[in-house]
């Protein structure tokens, strides 16, 4: 019998294998629109080649998707797949957020500078945060966060992609001058410390699906 498929704080359910048919498209869209955007702002081209990177990344993950045998012979390198598709949409809301702070003139200014490295170390520190909470010595906690409004677990993703989607492209089309600069930090900082839950549970359920083979199917 398999041991119960366990993960951590701000996670409803544990991230499944069916986020590689949806998310990459998202990131892919996100991505492609700020890419194309940088072809008009980016002089020294180095957001340019992140967000070339972010798009052959959701590619790859896009084709594999259509794939069910190869993605189910495959699961542990499945879902670090989903924790880089998770990691692009991460850089994709920070950028649009860095942009609701610098503009378009400052993505190399000593504030952007300040900003990404803040949001770096801010990932760093999370991702290090989350990964204590699924050593064997510190499982088997009851999150009550992670015990509200569980139930269908696929329409539960779904809603959350699509809000997150709508969120990121509609957000900064409502907001201007100073509120603008000020949601662009508070934003910024709050994804990047939520979405690494994310993407340590992906990884958690890459190992944890070596041991266990049978664990999670596409539905």
């Amino acid at each position: 019998m398999n041991d119960e498929r366990y993960h951590g704080p701000l996670i409803t359910n544990e991230v499944s294998i069916g986020y590689i048919k949806l998310f990459p498209w998202i990131a892919l869209f996100i991505s492609s629109l700020l890419f194309w955007g940088m072809t008009f702002i980016d002089k020294l081209g180095i957001y340019k080649i992140l967000f070339i990177f972010c798009i052959s990344s959701c590619g790859v993950a896009i084709l594999i998707s259509f794939f069910d045998k190869l993605i189910l012979k495959f699961k542990s390198l499945i879902y670090l797949l989903i924790s880089l598709i998770i990691l692009v949409l991460l850089i994709d809301v920070d950028f649009i957020c860095l942009l609701m702070l610098v503009g378009n003139e400052g993505i190399y200014s000593e504030v952007s500078i300040i900003y990404n490295f803040v949001m770096l170390s801010i990932f760093v520190l999370s991702c290090s945060l989350y990964s204590w909470y699924y050593f064997p010595k510190n499982r088997g906690k009851v999150w009550t966060f992670n015990q509200v409004g569980s139930g269908d677990k696929k329409k539960e993703w779904r809603t959350t992609a699509a809000l997150a989607f709508i969120g990121a492209i509609l957000g900064p089309t409502l907001l201007t001058g100073y509120i603008e600069k000020a949601f662009g930090i508070l934003f910024g900082i709050l994804i990047t410390v939520t979405l690494p839950a994310v993407i340590v549970d992906a990884v958690y359920a890459a190992i944890y699906v070596r041991k266990n083979p049978d664990y999670d199917e596409l539905n």
